[in-house]
């Protein structure tokens, strides 16, 4: 589940971010990087590690860490399976291409011709239908999957059987074709498409025609025996073993490889289509595979969002692409760079984990480009008046689902304004390299677009969209935040006051309970944020459970959930009526009260009241 909580929080897919530490001074030889990833490893706590560097085309290093299983003291090797999580989508995007060009298969065919069984709700069907591209590049404007089903699990989920359990949220909150946001069901369905087409499960295709040709040899979306006699154990962060999940959508994210194997699709890219054996795919279908061309910001030139099962790194310097993945306790990375002709494969089994832009990719990446430089596009001229026309301040309109969708809007609002020649996104400078997209000064190319579009102004990212918003929204917003922290100060501070009154035998004029509801409410409405947070960021199906049944965790989200608004609500009766109480307190009280009941009337907007996690 962690990809959610890098989702809510930032920009992209795939955004978790350690910026803040030290540019790592690139190893100088291949042996000089391994021992730093060994440091690296252990620094992190990471139980295990298996790890595949290429240069120029050909693997110079394929080694493990660790160990594959801590009780057993079995060690980690470059042989050893790992799970790897959403890389998976890279190898379902493959096949499909494989049918696209047989002509088995279009990118542009509308999802209802090709699977009539699967139900969906689009009310731009007529106009704009969901098609299989949409299901690859994450814009059918489907909410991502439910906790209901994340916690899913046991072996004989069929691809057909996932599909059906799921479909019920296939509900497009805007244009198909519009906005980019992750969703682990558009991979599953175009699974399932796969199986339609060809008349074989899915698994039996992907390894026909992906997985051996590519010279992954014993790779597998199943459990195969030989893969569960020798895959990687995963440990949570107290060092507990997480089970293996059977999750519901396997193409999404449930494909078992080794490192050793897992690089073979880093050359498959490098290559243009094919490793070490027959051609996969045309280079024509690998620059179509890289490039996002069914959102929005495609129709104004921006093509850097999430391609087909590939996107471009949110890392500074040169552009790496590939993908990331986490399941159970398991994390991994996989990425390449076509100038250097090199790549890398990262698979971790707990600990800090691997992703983008963490100290181990970094020190690969670093290493890899060793000698290059940078080498972005020209910038454009933008006129003056039209950077002035992206200013201002934007409210993120693509939150994965219901549920995050607090996060993901409050914890997202970015500023942007215009300086001479560039935007200034959030304290950073972007540069125009094309009318409408801007790359950020310490990273290759374009990541961002602005485009005015049905008179709204919006901020496009690879894996979201935001919305320019009326300054006051914002200033209305700070302004009901601290009002909060107001009465969360006070009611501190009005409790010291107590004591020190208590001690000298002094009353407290209109009491404490007055002085403490702000305080209380405040308390609740943290507690109600903070746990969904604390289970989104835990990993294997325990932590999805808490959210997902019906039990004293989501009961306790629930009871805060609740108790908040009440408790302001009495607040604002007894600062209205308490007359014997000294005027600020009341004020204090009145306002701070008023400040939460203002957070109640979003959360009732937006489905959060009450807050049943095991609904959404």
């Amino acid at each position: 589940m962690r990809f959610w909580i890098a989702l809510a929080a930032g920009a992209a897919l795939l955004a978790l971010s350690s910026a803040a530490d030290a540019d790592p001074v690139p190893p100088k030889t291949i042996a000089e990087l391994d021992r730093q990833l060994g440091d690296l490893f252990r620094k992190g706590k990471i139980p295990g590690a298996s790890v595949a560097i290429v240069e120029n085309g050909r693997v110079v290093l394929a080694k493990g860490y660790g160990y594959a299983d801590v009780a057993r003291k079995i060690p980690a090797t470059a042989d050893t399976p790992f799970r790897a999580g959403s890389i998976s989508k890279s190898i379902t995007s493959i096949a499909v291409m494989t049918l696209v060009e047989r002509h088995q298969l279009s990118l542009q065919q509308p999802l209802a011709t090709v699977l009539p069984e699967v139900d969906f709700v689009n009310p731009w069907e007529k106009t704009d239908p969901v098609r299989v591209v949409h299901l690859l590049e994450h814009t059918t404007g489907w909410p991502d999957i439910s906790t209901r089903v994340l916690a899913q699990d046991g072996p004989g989920w069929s691809t057909l059987l996932g599909v059906q359990f799921t479909m019920r949220e296939f509900v497009s909150r805007w244009r198909p074709g519009t906005f980019t946001v992750y969703n682990n069901a558009g991979p599953a369905v175009a699974g399932l498409a796969i199986e339609k087409v060809t008349g074989k499960t899915f698994d039996t295709y992907v390894r026909e025609a992906v997985l051996r040709p590519m010279g992954m040899k014993t790779a597998d979306f199943d459990l195969t025996p030989d893969l569960a006699k020798r895959i990687a154990k995963s440990y949570a962060a107290d060092g507990s073993e997480t089970p293996y999940q059977y999750i519901v959508l396997k193409p999404a994210g449930s494909l078992n490889v080794s490192a050793r194997e897992l690089v073979q699709l880093v050359r498959f890219y490098l290559f243009d289509g094919f490793a070490d054996g027959p051609r996969i795919l045309s280079p024509a279908s690998i620059r179509r595979i890289e490039r996002g061309e069914s959102n929005l910001g495609a129709k104004y030139g921006f093509f850097n969002a999430y391609g087909l099962g590939n996107a471009a790194f949110p890392d500074p310097g040169m552009t790496f692409r590939g993908h990331n993945g986490s399941i159970d306790s398991f994390t991994s990375v996989l990425g390449y760079n076509r100038r250097s002709n090199s790549g890398y494969v990262l698979m971790a089994n707990g600990g800090e984990g691997v992703d983008f832009d963490t100290p181990a990719s970094r020190l690969v990446e670093a290493y890899l480009t060793r000698g290059f430089k940078m080498n972005p596009p020209p910038t454009v001229p933008v006129p003056q008046a039209e950077l002035e026309r992206y200013a201002g301040f934007y409210r993120n309109i693509t939150p994965p689902n219901a549920l995050l969708r607090p996060y993901t809007e409050i914890a997202g609002i970015a500023r942007v304004s215009a300086a001479p020649g560039k935007l200034i996104v959030s304290g950073k400078d972007w540069f125009p390299v094309g009318p409408h997209s801007f790359r950020r000064a310490d990273r290759e190319d374009a990541s961002l677009a602005f485009v005015v579009d049905g008179g709204n102004v919006y901020k496009i990212g690879p894996f979201n969209a935001a919305i320019r918003e009326a300054a006051w929204h914002v200033y209305a917003l700070w302004l009901v935040a601290g009002l909060v922290a107001l009465g969360a100060v006070m009611g501190i501070i009005m409790l010291l006051a107590r004591v020190v009154l208590f001690v000298r035998k002094r009353p407290m004029k209109g009491g404490l309970l007055l002085r403490e509801l702000p305080l209380l409410a405040t308390i609740a409405l943290a507690v109600n944020v903070a746990l969904p947070i604390m289970a989104f960021t835990a990993s294997g199906t325990s932590a999805v459970h808490q959210l997902a049944d019906i039990g004293w965790y989501s009961l306790a989200i629930l009871a805060c959930n609740l108790a908040f608004p009440a408790i302001a609500a009495f607040g604002l009766f007894l600062a209205i009526l308490r007359s014997q109480a000294p005027g600020y307190v009341r004020a204090y009280v009145g306002l701070a009260s008023l400040g939460l009941l203002g957070f109640a009337v979003y959360f009732a907007l937006i489905g959060w009241l009450p807050l049943r996690t095991w609904a959404l």
